[in-house]
Order: C-alpha cells, then sequence, then structure tokens
C-alpha cells in the first residue's frame, strides 16, 4: 500500500497531453443515423441480386426443353390449335403431332416437358384452353408420374420458361404463386426459385457458360441453342423434338425404373392433381384421354402384381371423372406391338418409336372420334395374367451378385412372359476379352464362381439366356462386374 506521502490528490495530479497524431488525440466517429444503415443493407443487398442476375444469365441453362416447348407454344400464338399433349418427358417423346394431324385432320401441340410435374400439366392444359380453346387434351403419364410427384428444381424451371415470354405483371404473377406454393415451402424449389442457375445449369466450364450467355443475350431461339447443346436431339416442330438412338439391352440393368427398395405406392397428391386435370377438362367440355406411354416390356414386368394394382387406382379416378384411360403397355398385338429398336432408353421412344406409336394413337383416336371404345385395344387390369402370357419373347436379363463363404454368387433375373421356359449359361471374361464357360446352359438361374477362377482385381461374368430347348447362341445377355 502507498504510504501517506505517497497519496497525492485528484486535484493535484498533473494533466498529460496526448501527442498530436495518436489515437487518443481523434475525436470518437459520431454514430450513424438509421438512415445511414439502411442505405448500407439496401446497396449490399442489390449487390447480391445483381450477381444472382448476372450468374444466372450464364449458368441456367438457355437450351432447356421447358424454354423451348413454351417458346414455341407463343410462337404458334395466332394459330390454330385443338389437341394438346401434355406430361413428362416419357409425353415429349412419345407423341409426334405431324403423324397425329396428318391422320386426324387436327391441328396437335406437344407441351410436354422433362419432369413435368402433374400441377405443371394442370397449367400447361388450362392455358392451352384458355389460349386456343382446345377440344382434347391428352396427358401422358408412367408410374413414376404419380409414384414420385415432385422432382427436385423442374417446378421452378418449368415456371420460369413460362414467364420468360409474358407481361411483366403476368411474370410478377406468376414468380408470386411460385414463390407462395406448397412445392416452396417444403422441398428445393425455395433455393431453385431465388437461384435458378443451381439446380437447372449448363456444363461448367467456360466454354458452355460463354455460349449459354451469348444465346440468351443475343437473342438466339431456345430451340436453336437445344438442337446445339443437346448431342442427338432433333426438334421436328409443334414442341416435339426426340432422339434416334437405341437402347442396348445388355444394359437393362441400368435402365430400371425401380429401386432396390421395391416399387413404391401412388402418391395421393398425385391422384388428387389427376382429379384436377379430369375436373378441368370436364368443367370446359374439353375431351381428356389420359395415355400410359409404352416402355420396354422388362420396365413393366419390373413392378410384379404392383403395377396391375397401382395402375388400377389412377385408371379408376380417370374414368369416374369422364376421361378414356389408355395403358399402351398392356396393348393387344392387333392395335400396336411395339419393337426392340422403338426404344431409346428404358422409359422413353425414339423418333422411329414415336412414329410407329403415333400412328397407332392415331388409330385410337379415330375410334374415339367414331363414338366407339378403346378399351378392348389393351388388356384390362383385371386381366394381367393374360397380358403375362402374351408375352412370347425374352425382354431382358440382368445379374446381381453376392458373397457365399468366399465365393462369388452370380444371380441372374430374365424379364419374359409366365409361358417362357429359359436356360442360362455363365462365362467368365478375362481382362483380355477371353471367356471361359464356368455353368452350361441349364435351367439354374444362379452360378457359384470359386475364389480361384477369378483373377487378381477385377473382371466380369457374361450371363446368357434363351429360350429353353432352343439351340441359338443366346437371345439377351448382360455382364456382371466382379471383384477377385
Amino acid at each position: 500500500m502507498p504510504t501517506s506521502s505517497e497519496k497525492v490528490s485528484t486535484a493535484e495530479k498533473p494533466k498529460v497531453t496526448a501527442p498530436t497524431g495518436s489515437p487518443a488525440a481523434h475525436r470518437p466517429r459520431a454514430p450513424r443515423h438509421g438512415w445511414q444503415r439502411a442505405l448500407e443493407v439496401v446497396v449490399i443487398i442489390a449487390l447480391i441480386i445483381g450477381a444472382n442476375v448476372l450468374i444466372t444469365l450464364g449458368f441456367e441453362l438457355y437450351s432447356s426443353l421447358a424454354n423451348v416447348m413454351w417458346d414455341e407454344y407463343r410462337a404458334a400464338a395466332g394459330e390454330s390449335i385443338d389437341t394438346v399433349i401434355v406430361g413428362s418427358s416419357t409425353g415429349q417423346r412419345s407423341f409426334d403431332p405431324s403423324i397425329l394431324d396428318a391422320t386426324l385432320g387436327t391441328t396437335t401441340f406437344n407441351m410436354a416437358t422433362p419432369a413435368q410435374e402433374l400441377d405443371d400439366s394442370y397449367t400447361a392444359a388450362k392455358q392451352a384452353i384458355e389460349d386456343h380453346h382446345v377440344k382434347r387434351v391428352v396427358l401422358a403419364l408412367d408410374y413414376e408420374s404419380i409414384s414420385t410427384v415432385k422432382w427436385p428444381g423442374s417446378h421452378v424451371a418449368f415456371a420460369r420458361a413460362k414467364m420468360a415470354g409474358e407481361s411483366f405483371p403476368q411474370a410478377v404473377a406468376d414468380y408470386w404463386q411460385l414463390l407462395t406454393s406448397s412445392s416452396f415451402f417444403d422441398g428445393a424449389d425455395s433455393i431453385c426459385a431465388l437461384f435458378p442457375w443451381g439446380y437447372n445449369h449448363v456444363e461448367l466450364d467456360a466454354e458452355h457458360i460463354a455460349t449459354n450467355f451469348n444465346d440468351r443475350v443475343s437473342g438466339t431461339a431456345p430451340v436453336q441453342a437445344a438442337e446445339r447443346v443437346m448431342d442427338g436431339w432433333t426438334y421436328y416442330g409443334n414442341g416435339y423434338g426426340n432422339y434416334d438412338g437405341v437402347l442396348d439391352y445388355s444394359t437393362a440393368r441400368d435402365h430400371l425404373s425401380v429401386t432396390e427398395d421395391g416399387p413404391a405406392d401412388f402418391d395421393q397428391q398425385g391422384l388428387d392433381w389427376i382429379q384436377n386435370i379430369c375436373d378441368l377438362c370436364r368443367e370446359h367440355g374439353v375431351q381428356l384421354v389420359v395415355v400410359v406411354t409404352p416402355r420396354p416390356a422388362f420396365n413393366v414386368l419390373v413392378y410384379g402384381e404392383k403395377y396391375p394394382e397401382q395402375m388400377s387406382r389412377l385408371q379408376q379416378v380417370v374414368e369416374q371423372a369422364g376421361g378414356t384411360f389408355l395403358d399402351a403397355n398392356l396393348a393387344k398385338g392387333g392395335w400396336y406391338e411395339p419393337r426392340d429398336e422403338d426404344f431409346y432408353d428404358g422409359e422413353h421412344l425414339n423418333h422411329d418409336g414415336a412414329t410407329r406409336f403415333s400412328q397407332a394413337f392415331a388409330g385410337a383416336l379415330q375410334v374415339l372420334d367414331a363414338g366407339g371404345s378403346t378399351s378392348d385395344l389393351t388388356y384390362s387390369y383385371d386381366q394381367w395374367d393374360q397380358y403375362l402370357a402374351s408375352i412370347d419373347d425374352i425382354s431382358a436379363v440382368i445379374s446381381t451378385t453376392y458373397q457365399e463363404d468366399n465365393d462369388t454368387v452370380v444371380e441372374a433375373i430374365a424379364y419374359t412372359g409366365s409361358n417362357v421356359p429359359v436356360e442360362y449359361r455363365f462365362s467368365l471374361v478375362a481382362e483380355d476379352g477371353s471367356t471361359t464357360v464356368i455353368q452350361d446352359w441349364s435351367s439354374s438361374d444362379s452360378c457359384t464362381i470359386p475364389q480361384d477362377k477369378i483373377s487378381e482385381g477385377s473382371s466380369q461374368v457374361e450371363v446368357c439366356v434363351r429360350r429353353a430347348g432352343t439351340t441359338v447362341g443366346y437371345e439377351r445377355y448382360c455382364m456382371q462386374d466382379i471383384s477377385g
């Protein structure tokens, strides 16, 4: 403690003046006014919005098929359209309007787009009814349209493509509807709507980004951009474009629509949206034809009994609402018979396949126009056993593996009709491509491969299948990777 002599009163302490230029010589900054803070916030928000707009111009896919469809639809504003096709990519690539119109004397526009959700199909049909007073709506579906009702970002891509050519007030109204929709609050749409380039973007390299930006700002038609960007895709007019590739059936496993967990039941929301479309058409006196589009037989058989069980629910909704229901996958031979070369992949027809199906479908519409019924063109879901018996070939074979003790077991699944007995052959494929039969033709659908038969690293097993009792080399095959 200081002594009494060390105590100095405060009044007696000398004043110390801070040197000029020292921090203590600066006066404290005056508090900012509220308007200054608000201005800073506004500037920051403006910079973020500006950056988002610039990124969107370069990154958001200008050549999307939703953009193509809406741009071409607006270009046909002054033309007569009496039939529209709505739905997802299976509809976009199953119906050639020129084929339908050549047979029926109609004017058809294909408004289907990839991953088009059912509420967007409703929007498209409603727009066509308002703009052109169409007389017929064709709704194209597949199993996933009702079991998987939402695809992240697709709703935003569809809405933004529609807004692109609208008046400012209408575009604002559509965007507000998007921001207040249920999908905005319960999924990825909330991010996609604010940052559309995050989902619907070009390939992330300088060349594609620059091309995308130039196409957008130069006014290049979306269809021209799409034909350049999407390898093998050709636009044929009236909203319809397609590819010419053909499905490689040896890769059927990669094209199955059913996951390892098995097929999902239909989502009630999907059925409710179907009901909304039915109500829309009935209220406006528009004929509604709901079509389940063709796919390879193996991608129907993979659903098993779930297919008729769930599809019959869809049929009931449509027919009770006064619509016509047609499942092209259960077509009888006298109406439509798909060929292997008709399919681009496990769910889509190629251009030649769409031509053939459009011709068959035009015949079905002729029956309806004449006041007839299309019910005898397909097997009913109650006739599922008859449908299975009608398949007289092997659609595809796939395989899986599992370990048993120290050995690898390859198990095959052949997708075929109920009256087609099959036999399998398993061959080991070496790295140089040579094959060694390890289990010759037999009815056994599995083969155990001893560890000493597998070369170091990795190899493959070739699984071949044919109708039992025949002598052909094989009818279908697949390749199975195995690890040593």
